[in-house]
Parts: structure tokens; sequence; C-alpha cells
């Protein structure tokens, strides 16, 4: 820098650094602290001094050199508030494959359960930040932490700072859109025989043991029995997860409203909304409203009548017995048929109910009528009508388009005796064959080979 009679200040342009220059040809002039922080003040550098480098100044006689005079303080940012969940809800609801091939079933876990007094949940509060100040003595605003809304939910109590969360009961915990419930859960620790007779729970029902002949076990929300279930009726609102399988005897049920998962059927009737996953049926009867997957290192379809709306995937397909076994995909006629009687009974109603409205214009004048009390009762009984009519046509033009591009896929073999269905067409596999791929056209099902 070239001399002046002045010393030379340079601020940064985020204000938060100064420099100072004083030329050797003034520097008796500023050789004392006094002078040169009066300077400073001068030019605006009220804050932030560097005490060691203004000392150095003046005692090594620093000058003809640009030197850090002053640095502000950097603000500090907030950080928000968070919870901290003592439980576990990022786990897999599909088994695990072993490196030899076979399923384990007994690494599903369906839910996480809570015991009474056991901490769920630690909130930590947010740290609002501090301000810092540029070397101007301004004030630089720090980004302030926001704190986070209480958990709601049921099933836990929160303390009286409002930070540690605690379960009031033991049951399932489960979370979903930031709310936390606590249900209850029905525990088995041994089989279920007619001793401990049936089980109807609003809930999840666990069971560590069997369950026998003659049992019936009800839940509103997931069953999960560890041992071999027998000739028993099994019926849940969500999940069923078998981890040892059926021995039906032509006795047993399983229905699901959600997804089931079985290391095996034999000889039972097994139904599920969503989809099935299993290691072997041998003579079931199995409906399915999504896609059927067997895909163990034993996974086969033996005998019985297999159907799902999608698809399904299998290793095996009949016997080298020619047993005979049927699957198939998609709808039938019965379903179409259901569709356009549906649609007929819709437009009857919607006319009916267009008839009505009018009515009640005509007598809408008209107190106490008991033509237009009439029309009103009609009104809401043919409302209803309409309303269960309608969600049951959407359901089955939503299960017509679900099964659109629908396939069965075979990974080993195929035997004889194995009838593929697919909607209205047929096909009969007349002699042994491996890796399949069956696949609706138009007016037939081609059988491709499996692309590997």
């Amino acid at each position: 820098m070239a001399a002046s009679k002045e010393p030379q200040v340079k601020i940064s342009e985020d204000e938060m650094q100064a420099f100072l220059y004083i030329a050797d040809e003034i520097k008796d002039d500023y050789d004392n602290e006094e002078a040169v922080r009066r300077f400073l003040s001068e030019k605006g550098v009220n804050s932030g001094i560097i005490e060691e480098n203004l000392r150095e100044l003046l005692e090594k006689q620093l000058y003809g050199r640009e030197i850090l005079i002053a640095e502000g303080t950097q603000p500090q940012n907030g950080v928000d508030g968070y919870y901290e969940y003592k439980f576990n809800l990022d786990y897999s609801k599909k088994p695990k494959i072993r490196p030899d091939g076979t399923v384990d079933y007994w690494s599903i876990k369906m839910l996480e359960t809570v015991e009474e007094g056991q901490v769920i949940a630690v909130y930590h509060k947010a740290y609002q930040g501090t301000d810092g100040m540029n070397v101007k003595g301004k004030i630089v605003l720090a980004k302030r932490g926001r704190d986070q809304v209480p958990l709601r939910g049921k099933g836990f109590e929160r303390s009286e700072d409002g930070n540690i969360y605690t379960a009031l009961v033991n049951g399932k915990i489960e979370m979903m859109n930031g709310r936390i419930t606590i249900l209850p859960v029905y525990e088995v620790s041994g089989d279920v025989d007619l001793s401990v007779g049936n089980i109807d729970f609003r809930g999840d029902v666990i069971i560590h043991g069997g369950v026998c002949s003659g049992v019936s076990i009800k839940a509103t929300g997931t069953i999960t029995i560890d041992g071999i279930v027998e000739g028993a009726q099994i019926e849940a609102g969500k999940d069923v997860v078998l981890r040892s399988g059926v021995m039906g005897a032509s006795r047993a049920s399983i229905t699901s409203r959600g997804n089931i998962t079985a290391k095996f059927f034999e000889y039972t009737r097994v139904h599920a909304n969503g989809s099935i996953q299993a290691d072997v049926f041998l003579n079931c009867k199995v409906s399915c409203g999504g896609s059927i997957l067997l895909d163990g290192k034993k996974a086969s379809i033996v005998g019985g009548d297999v159907w799902a709306i999608e698809s399904i995937s299998v290793d095996t397909l009949g016997s080298d017995g020619e047993v005979k076994t049927k699957v198939r995909i998609g709808n039938d006629a019965a379903v179409m048929r259901r569709i356009s009687v549906l649609k007929n009974k819709i437009e009857v109603e919607q006319e009916n109910l267009s008839k009505i409205e009018e009515g009640l214009k005509v007598l809408q004048d008209v107190k106490n009528d008991p033509r237009r009390t009439e029309l009103l009762r009609v009104k809401i009984r043919d409302s209803a009508l309409l309303a269960d009519d309608t969600a049951e046509l959407n359901k089955l033009e939503n299960q017509i388009e679900r099964a659109r591009g629908g396939n069965i896929s075979v990974k080993g073999k195929v035997y004889p005796g194995v009838c593929v269905e697919m909607d209205e067409l047929r096909v009969v596999v007349r002699e042994e064959q491996e890796r399949l791929e069956f696949v609706k056209n138009p007016d037939k099902i081609v059988m491709c080979q499996l692309e590997s």
C-alpha cells in the first residue's frame, strides 16, 4: 500500500474482519494503544479487536504491513428439537432367503411390542442459537432452532417437563403420520387347544406354540403363530404369519384381509385380500387378491386349486405322479357378469333417485305431508344402496385392471396334469416341461420359455 497521512483500514464484505495498515512514515503518531483504538473507532471498527495482534503491532513495530486487527463473532445457529425413539419400526415383514436357498420364516417381524413403564421416546429441546457481532458492533442474528409439537396418540404418557414419553400398557406400538399408538396384544406362551378355547380379540394375537384342530382364532389385527396349525380356523383383519405352516387335514381355513406368509400349506383353504408367500401348497384351495409367490428351495404347487388375481410364481408345478393341479390368474366370467349386473342396477337406482328428487321439489312447500316423509325415507334407503353398489363396482373394476398383464412363471418343472386358466382361457399341460411362463394372448394362453 502507498504511504498516506493516516492509517488505512479495510473491512471485509461481510464485515466480519478488519485489516489495519500503518505506514512507517506515520508510525510515531500511532505508537500507543490509545491512538490506534481511537483511529479504529473513527473508522467504524468498534468490536472484536484482537488484543494480541494490537499488542504485537506496538511491541514488535509491525508497521508497513497489513495485519488483521479485528474479527467479529460468528453466530451459532440453533438446532431444531428432535425425538429420540426407543423402539424399532425399521424392520422387514418379508422373510429372508438363506444362503442355501431356503426361506427363513422366523426372520419375519410383524410388530414391535413395548411394556408398561418402558420409555418409548425422549425429546431433545431445540437449541435457540447465539447471535454474533461484526467488527462494526452490529448484531448478526443466528438462525433460531424450532421446537417440535408434542407427540400425539394413545397408550402412553408425557412427563411434566415434556421430555420423556412412557408406555402406559403392554402392547404393540405403531407409528403412522407422526401419531404413536400402543394397542393391546393377546399373547399365548404355548399351544392353543380346546382347553384354552377359541380366541376372538380386538388387536394382534401372538401364539408361541401351535394351534390344535377344532380351535378358532379371530383378530382384528395381525395373527402370528410359531408352531404347526392343524385343522383350525384362523381369521385376521390384517396379516397372518405362520412360521411353521399348516397341516390342515381338509379342515383348516386361513383367511386374511391383508397378506399371508407361511412355510407350507397342506389340505387347507386359504384366502388373502393381499398377497401370499409360502414354500408349498399341497392339495389346497387358495384364493388371493394380489400375487402368490412360492420362492423357497422346494417351492411347489401340487394338487388343489390355486387362484390369484395378479400373478403366480413357483419353482415346481404339479408332480411326476401327474396329480391334477389347477392354477389360475385373473377373473372368471362370473366377475364380468357381476360387473354388468351392477352397472344396470346403478343406472336404475340413479333414475329412481332423480324421480324422488323431482317429487320432493313438488312437495317442498307442503308441511306434514306423509308422501314427503315416505319419499325422504326411500331416498335415504336408495342412496345407501347406490353407494354400496358403486363401491362394489369400483372394487371389481380395479380387480380387472390389476389382472391385466398377469402371468404364471415356473422356474423349474411343469408336469402333465397341470391345468392353467387365465380369465376365460384354459390350457392343459400334456408333457413335462421346464422353465415356462404362461402369458395370455387375446384368444389363447401361450407357453413361453422363461428368461434366465
